[in-house]
C-alpha cells in the first residue's frame, strides 16, 4: 500500500490529508472530509459482489505514482534546515519526511521538511524549507479561511521578535487552523496545522512557540566551523589563540561591523592565494574576555566584500549582504534579494533592513533594472583581503 501523510482525528471526525501531491512545480493539494463512523457504515449485501476497499481503489488509482515524501530521521531533518523546530513537549512524533520535489540546491532551496506529531489528542502537520522567499506558502493547505490572516509574534523564535500569520477555517465538517512564520535571519519559511472537530478556545500560536529548540541554532553547539573542527578545540584565550590554529593556506583579518564597536576577527577556510579573497569566512567577537564565535557568511560567486560594516555576497543572481545582530552576538542578514528566471520570465523577490533590527525589515519591490544596479554597486565594494598563513 503506498503510504500517505493524513492526519485522522477520530472516526466521524473531521480528516485533514496533507499529502496529495507533491511535484517540481511545487503543487500541493489539500482537502477536508467527514468520514462516517464505524457502527455507521452499512454492510454489504450477500448477492451483491463486494466493492473493492476504499484503499484498494485508491491504489488502483494511484498505480505508477511514487510517493515523493520519503521517511527521514530528525538528524537528516536537521541537516537539512539550519533551524527547525522541535516536537512540543508531551508530543509524539510519527514521523518525519523529506520531498525532494520541492527543493531546487541551484537556487539554494532545500527539500521541504514535515514533521507529523501528536499532541493532547490532537494530530499536527509542521514544516520547513529553507532558502525560498517569505511569501510562498508551503502549509498546503488551500482552502477559504474563515479568519485572518491575523498577525501574531512568536515568542523564544527570533527573540521573541518572530512575526507570524494565523488562519481559521470552519465550516460543517469542523475547524483548521494554521499559523505560519518566516525566519528572515538565515531565510526559512514554517507552517504548522490542525484540523479537529471543534479547535474554539484552542491556540495554535502557543504550540508553534513550544516547537522552538535552542538546540538547534545554527553555530551553538559542538564545532561551529573549520577552525574548532580542524583544532579539536572549543575555547580559546584570545584571537591569536585563534590564529594559532590555522593551517598553512588559510587566512586571517580584523574588522568591524555595524551593530558591535568591537574589533571582528574574520578567518578565512580557502582563500585564493594571487588576490587574497574568499567565498566563505567564520566570524569571532569577543565576548566575556574570550572568543566567540558569531557565525558564517558564505557567497557563491562573488568574493566576500566590506563597506562601512556591512559585508557584502552573492552572485549575479543574488544580493546579500549583512551585519550583526542588535547585540552583536550574531550574524543577521540585512538584504536578501534574488532573481527568479523559473517562470520563463526574470521576477525579483526577497526583502532589505535599514538596520539591525526586525522593525526595519521590507519587502524587496525592486525591478530587473534596480536589481542590476544593486549587483553593480555590490561588485564595486572593497574586497575583504586576509593574511594568508605561511
Amino acid at each position: 500500500m503506498k503510504r500517505k501523510t493524513i492526519i485522522a482525528v477520530t472516526a466521524g471526525v473531521l480528516t485533514l490529508s496533507l499529502f496529495a501531491a507533491c511535484g517540481k512545480n511545487g503543487g500541493q493539494e489539500a482537502a477536508t472530509q467527514v468520514q462516517p463512523a464505524a457502527e455507521e457504515q452499512t454492510e454489504e449485501k450477500a448477492e451483491e459482489p463486494a466493492e473493492p476497499a476504499a484503499e484498494e481503489q485508491e491504489e488502483e488509482s494511484m498505480v505508477g505514482m511514487a510517493n515523493p515524501w520519503v521517511d527521514i530521521t530528525e538528524e537528516e531533518a536537521n541537516a537539512l534546515v539550519m533551524r527547525l523546530f522541535k516536537v512540543p513537549e508531551g508530543g509524539k512524533v510519527l514521523d518525519w519526511t523529506k520531498c525532494e520535489d520541492l527543493g531546487d540546491p541551484d537556487k539554494g532551496i532545500s527539500p521541504m521538511v514535515q514533521l507529523n506529531f501528536q499532541l493532547d489528542d490532537r494530530y499536527f502537520n509542521a514544516r520547513a524549507q529553507q532558502g525560498i522567499s517569505a511569501d510562498t506558502d508551503i502549509s498546503g493547505l488551500y482552502m477559504e479561511w474563515t479568519v485572518g490572516p491575523e498577525d501574531a509574534t512568536l515568542a523564544n523564535w527570533g527573540g521573541g521578535n518572530m512575526k507570524g500569520k494565523m488562519y481559521r477555517s470552519i465550516n460543517d465538517t469542523g475547524y483548521v487552523d494554521l499559523i505560519t512564520w518566516y525566519d528572515e535571519e538565515i531565510g526559512i519559511s514554517y507552517a504548522l496545522s490542525v484540523a479537529d472537530k471543534d479547535l474554539d478556545g484552542f491556540d495554535i500560536q502557543a504550540v508553534a512557540e513550544q516547537m522552538y529548540a535552542e538546540e538547534a541554532e545554527p553555530f551553538g553547539f559542538g564545532p561551529t566551523d573549520f577552525v574548532q573542527y580542524q583544532s579539536g578545540r572549543l575555547e580559546f584565550k584570545d584571537y591569536d589563540d585563534v590564529i594559532s590554529c590555522l593551517k598553512s593556506g588559510q587566512g586571517y583579518t580584523k574588522i568591524k561591523l555595524v551593530g558591535s564597536d568591537t574589533e571582528i576577527l574574520a578567518l578565512a577556510e580557502q582563500v585564493d592565494g594571487e588576490k587574497k579573497t574568499s567565498k566563505e569566512i567564520t566570524l569571532y567577537t569577543m565576548k566575556d574576555g574570550v572568543p566567540f564565535q558569531l557565525g558564517n557568511v558564505m557567497s557563491k560567486d562573488s568574493p566576500i566584500r566590506l563597506a562601512d560594516g556591512i559585508l557584502y555576497a552573492g552572485d549575479e543572481h543574488s544580493y546579500e549582504t549583512s551585519f550583526l545582530t542588535p547585540d552583536g552576538a550574531g550574524i543577521m542578514m540585512k538584504d536578501y534579494v534574488y532573481e527568479d528566471s523559473s517562470s520563463g520570465t526574470a521576477a525579483f523577490g526577497g526583502f532589505t533592513r535599514e538596520k539591525n533590527d526586525f522593525d526595519s525589515t521590507a519587502d524587496y519591490k525592486g525591478d530587473a533594472d534596480d536589481f542590476a544596479a544593486l549587483v553593480k554597486a555590490r561588485d564595486g565594494k572593497p574586497v575583504l583581503e586576509f593574511t594568508i598563513v605561511k
